[in-house]
């Protein structure tokens, strides 16, 4: 705990994403793996397997953009600044121990930005205008020769749905759900802007189980984006072995690689029928 205290007080953090948790859920994130380092190491290998697979895409090699950076644990950071001139880091939080690594590579960078917009948006927010606009960072580069995001789409909406709640008491679920699940295809259409090679991580399931099998709780989160059929690859990522949530409880996550391409335009499909 008292590592975990410090981190969070000498981590450079802006204020609203530390008001907001997403520090906190970083370190949060940080201590699950020391605990679950066994259970998701396959998770982890196929990430960075599937990421250098993809840059057989490439044709240049000047910048790369990766979204959700995160602690790195499923990037091939040398792998990424071996090949490309410029590798640029994007995630709101950037912990000590991230900074370090980083600065063994001349080409790389920590870039701090929030790519739905929310942070910007959210004091003139009211339970009837939760509109954000479309995001533009990064777009206009033409160095950038290829883009992932990684294992951060169903990540997106969650604390700002939890700051919604709280500054709105009684605000309509079923809308806020909506909202979230907006949020999501507008990443989805983020990513398919970009003129470059993109790609992403993403989980198209998760499901909450007792130790004896009995499924809890599932979320599709392919049915509801239209990714379905759409994976290059997919893997069990065992997130919360039974024990971590709480006693005899589990909870697992099928992910997949996809090009943002293809989801693309299938979210556009999707969003015609909402």
């Amino acid at each position: 705990m008292l590592t975990e205290w410090l981190t969070y007080l000498t981590t450079d953090c802006p204020p609203l994403a530390r008001k907001l948790g997403y520090l906190r859920e970083s370190i949060a994130i940080r201590s699950r793996y020391r605990r679950c380092k066994i259970a998701w190491q396959p998770h982890l290998e196929n990430s960075r397997s599937a990421l250098i697979e993809s840059l057989h895409a490439c044709s240049d090699f000047r910048t790369a953009l990766v979204f959700g950076s995160g602690l790195l644990l499923d990037v091939p950071l040398p792998e990424l600044a071996k090949r490309f001139e410029s590798v640029w880091l994007i995630d709101l939080i950037h912990l000590p121990e991230v900074r370090r690594v980083v600065r063994r590579y001349a080409n790389v960078r920590c870039l701090s930005c929030d790519i739905t917009g929310f942070l910007e948006q959210m004091k003139t927010m009211s339970p009837t205008n939760l509109n954000l606009p479309p995001p533009t960072n990064f777009l206009d580069d033409p160095t950038i020769d290829w883009v992932v995001s990684v294992n951060l789409l169903s990540q997106l909406p969650l604390l700002p749905l939890d700051w919604l709640r709280k500054r709105f008491p009684g605000i309509d679920e079923v809308m806020l759900k909506e909202w979230g699940t907006q949020l999501m295809l507008q990443h989805l259409d983020y990513l398919a802007a970009f003129a470059a090679p993109t790609y992403l991580l993403a989980d198209m399931e998760q499901t909450t189980y007792r130790q004896n099998g009995e499924v809890i709780e599932h979320f599709d989160f392919a049915a509801k984006l239209g990714l379905e059929h759409q994976a290059l690859a997919q893997w069990r990522w065992d997130i919360a072995p039974p024990g971590e949530i709480m006693p005899g409880i589990g909870r697992f996550h099928r992910v997949a690689a996809l090009t943002a391409k293809r989801c693309n335009n299938l979210n556009k499909l999707n969003q015609n029928q909402m």
